[in-house]
């Protein structure tokens, strides 16, 4: 029986985090997974600096992962074909939209004349300065969305794309890190767009890195509306702790598993909750710029989902269910906020000893959307 074996990279501020999956009956088997942490790889603007640092971090998850498939696989996977998330501050989300009106509405519209409609998007798309990494296209029929327009009758045509690009040069550098690891040519999505692929119906992600936000709205498992990226993480978070307990480096990881498990004493978590008020608002405030203001023609689904390593501290949870959402925004109705959960990624199948938590959003996502891109 022939086996598709992948990895599964995914790259973030401060690591790297890889999983080897084999797809199978529809669903995706993780065999394997991996970590390692990166430093010094980019340039004050997110740029890719130091292409041996993002290589040799890529290589050390890649390892990890591959290895594990020894124990839970039964022999050593080592898969040439991978699929690759690209962050989001190396990426643009953009709406194009096309509007045509039909001379014969009372003509039902044929294979040709959608197949044409269609072709308007594509030569727009091959005009835009970056390289599109994910296109999500709507189209309607006198403004409603429909799945399919043929044999429909109406006045207007309308196709509305939620496109998501990234800049050549920075493929073409992640093509020349997935070379040297002799990997074959790879496949990449955006991380919205796996951020996306991890939701089981529409929302609002906040994806709470080290050392930025990636900020996804979907209306459902696939209609992403906003890709953004908010240039404030955890550390910013972490800092907070660190000045106001007095810790060191090393004593923060302890501190906040106990903060957030639950595990100190009343009086400490009072004082990290207000330690954390006003980092938490300035991080919430960039956020909110990142999200389209109010407008009558769209709003926003109400569901809000923090995930991220940081969205585990307690402050975090509690300040964004304060803060005042529906001053500048436009809801479908009053926001609801939640941790995400990763019981809610269907069709994946865990072999390897990893019990998945808020921060594998991506990875997890990748391991679903890949049943459907390949």
């Amino acid at each position: 029986m022939s086996r598709e074996i992948r990895s599964l990279i995914d790259l973030g501020t401060a690591s790297v985090k890889v999983l080897v999956v084999e797809l199978r009956e529809r669903k995706t088997h993780i065999w394997g997974h991996g970590y390692a942490p990166l430093a010094g790889g980019y340039g004050p603007g997110g740029e890719i600096v130091d292409r041996e640092a993002v290589a040799a971090a890529c290589d050390a998850a890649l390892t990890a992962a591959e290895d594990m498939t020894l124990e839970s696989f039964g022999h050593k996977i080592v898969p040439d074909q991978s699929l690759w998330s690209v962050p989001g501050w190396l990426c643009r989300g953009q709406t194009l939209s096309l509007r045509q009106r039909r001379p014969r509405p009372e003509k039902s519209i044929s294979k040709r004349e959608q197949r044409d409609f269609e072709a308007r998007l594509e030569r727009a798309v091959e005009h835009l300065a970056d390289r599109p990494l994910d296109i999500i296209s709507t189209i309607q029929v006198e403004g409603q969305a429909v799945t399919e327009a043929i044999g429909l009758r109406g006045e207007s045509l309308s196709l509305q794309a939620f496109i998501v690009s990234a800049n050549s040069q920075t493929l073409d550098t992640l093509q020349k890190i997935a070379a040297a690891l002799k990997l074959e040519p790879p496949a990449f999505v955006s991380q919205a767009r796996a951020a996306m692929a991890a939701l089981s119906r529409g929302g609002v992600i906040l994806d709470i890195g080290r050392w930025g936000t990636g900020i996804v709205a979907a209306t459902n498992s696939e209609q992403l509306t906003v890709a953004g990226w908010a240039s404030l993480g955890g550390q910013s978070l972490y800092r907070a702790l660190l000045n106001g307990f007095g810790l060191t480096p090393a004593q923060l990881p302890d501190f906040c598993r106990a903060y957030s498990q639950g595990h100190l004493p009343p009086e400490i978590v009072r004082a990290a909750d207000a330690a954390l008020v006003d980092p938490v608002n300035r991080w919430l405030d960039l956020v909110v710029e990142q999200l389209p203001a109010r407008t009558v023609e769209a709003s926003l689904p109400h569901q809000i989902y923090l995930a991220g390593e940081a969205a585990r501290l307690p402050a975090v949870l509690l300040g964004a269910r304060r803060y005042p959402w529906m001053q500048n925004l436009q809801w479908s109705r009053h926001p609801e906020i939640s941790l995400w959960q990763p019981s809610g990624v269907s069709d994946l199948k865990n072999h390897s000893t990893r019990v998945w938590n808020t921060s594998d959003l991506v990875r997890l996502g990748l391991a679903r959307l890949i049943l459907d891109i390949r």
